[in-house]
């Protein structure tokens, strides 16, 4: 398996569902999708356009740090 790009994952996470290229359909990645799905929906529908920004970076921050943790998986792994 090769490494992944830190700087996509965190470009894909600020799209909630580039969450998916970080952590693949596990179910942590499944769980955090529809939960910042559902949040953003939420601040959506209250017409507080802050809170949406924040999801993003939280999505932006959760892509950056699955995808290092994934790299660091994938060096400890034996080949």
């Amino acid at each position: 398996m090769s490494k992944k790009s830190p700087v996509l994952g965190a470009v894909l996470g600020f799209f909630i569902l580039g969450l998916f290229y970080s952590t693949g359909f596990t179910k942590k990645g499944v769980i955090a999708v529809l939960a910042l799905g559902f949040i953003s929906w939420g601040t959506g529908l209250t017409g507080i356009a802050e809170l949406g920004g924040i999801v993003a970076i939280v999505g932006a921050y959760l892509g950056y740090k699955w995808t290092k943790e994934y790299n660091a998986a994938v060096g400890d792994a034996p080949v």
